[in-house]
């Protein structure tokens, strides 16, 4: 085919690949029309069109005549590929679509319809299930409010607390889903008159956990005993604190008390130490079988306050930390000086030996022998 780049001058612009008609129309108005006429000329740039289109037929028609024989072998072509088009790609598409028609019937439709069906199962399934959780929190709630007016056992009172607090739990995670009960105005707005119930019964645990205070309380009293496993029920981390606050640390302070006041008289201070010893294992010995009659399913309240206190007994607890707070009493005494610290350093060899022959459990001995040992002799 003769070569039709001198026939395709003056209309490069329409040949680019960025060409936009806009911006042509554009640039020939701006060529077209002056930029002092008080009137836009539209008849001149419609013209030079006019006379392009004219133009660009007469090239067609040269190139036509001047090529007819190129021209006449791609009819041929085009009829015989219409033929192949007609005879085989067509028929082969048409078998495509039938048989795609048939998986369509067949599959992908009936897929389809058991999606939606599976999807409308899910959605009944979450509301018999938020319908469930809804009664068992109503029956919950029906529970707490008769046990309540009843004034009945503790135990049972703080059992049901914990299951609605592990109910509310449960719903905080399901709401990160967006299937949780915390939507329905009941259960939101109960929390909170929940959590002052809470709260009250917690108070009476830590009343009837006060009967402790007496070093003459019953290891059978029951209303202790209760006191305690429902306070463990309800937060074991919270019970441990208030059981040692109410034992170890008001007995270490007491008996601190009385041990400060022995510096003051040496000769007396085997006696008063003696005293302490007696009372406080006598305290914790009753102690221990108050906390191992407290009955709480698959644990035990003695070990878990042992486990927690640290030591083999209950009362290494308690003279770890009354030692580590009379040692430091004798040292603001011996600092001191005057008579009081001259009669320690006189009475010390008979405090050291006293102390040995008291304290028949060497890791106590040793604490107690520790926290005296810095009363200097003569």
């Amino acid at each position: 085919m003769t070569t039709i780049k001198n026939e395709l001058e003056d209309f490069e612009a329409f040949l680019e690949a960025d060409f936009q008609d806009s911006v042509f129309a554009r640039d020939l108005l701006l060529a077209t029309n002056g930029s002092d006429g008080p009137e836009l000329d539209l008849s001149t740039p419609i013209k030079k069109l006019q006379f392009d289109i004219q133009e660009c037929e007469k090239r067609m028609k040269a190139i036509a005549a001047s090529n007819y024989e190129a021209l006449v072998q791609n009819f041929s072509k085009i009829e015989g590929s219409k033929e192949l088009l007609d005879g085989k790609i067509n028929s082969g598409i048409k078998h495509i679509n039938s048989s795609f028609d048939r998986i369509k019937t067949g599959v992908i439709q009936p897929y389809d319809e058991a999606v939606r069906l599976n999807n409308a199962l899910k959605r009944i399934h979450v509301t018999l299930d938020l319908l469930r959780s809804s009664s068992y929190f109503i029956f919950l709630l029906q529970q707490l409010e008769e046990l309540d007016k009843a004034d009945s056992n503790m135990v049972r009172l703080a059992r049901l607390m914990v299951q609605i607090h592990e109910f509310y739990v449960k719903e905080e995670r399901g709401a990160t889903r967006g299937a949780s009960l915390l939507r329905i105005r009941l259960i939101r707005d109960s929390r909170a008159d929940i959590e002052n119930k809470r709260l009250e019964l917690r108070s009476r645990c830590v009343h009837a956990i006060q009967a402790v205070h007496n070093s003459n309380f019953s290891p059978d009293n029951q209303d202790l005993h209760n006191g305690l496993v429902s306070l463990y029920i309800l937060d074991k981390k919270d019970f441990l604190s208030v059981l040692e606050k109410a034992t170890v640390n008001r007995l270490v302070d007491s008996s601190l008390t009385q041990l400060s006041r022995s510096l003051q008289s040496p000769r007396n201070f085997t006696a008063i130490v003696s005293d302490v010893k007696h009372s406080s294992q006598e305290y914790f010995d009753k102690l221990a079988i108050t906390l191992n009659n407290c009955e709480v399913p698959n644990e035990n309240l003695f070990n878990s306050v042992l486990e927690h206190w640290g030591g083999n007994a209950l009362t290494e607890s308690f003279w770890i930390k009354l030692t580590s707070k009379f040692k430091k009493n004798i040292a603001a005494t011996m600092a001191r000086g005057g008579p009081i610290a001259k009669n320690l350093r006189v009475y010390y060899p008979g405090i050291k030996n006293s102390l040995v022959d008291t304290f028949n459990v060497e890791s106590e001995r040793n604490l107690v022998l520790d926290a005296v040992s810095i009363i200097p002799t003569e």
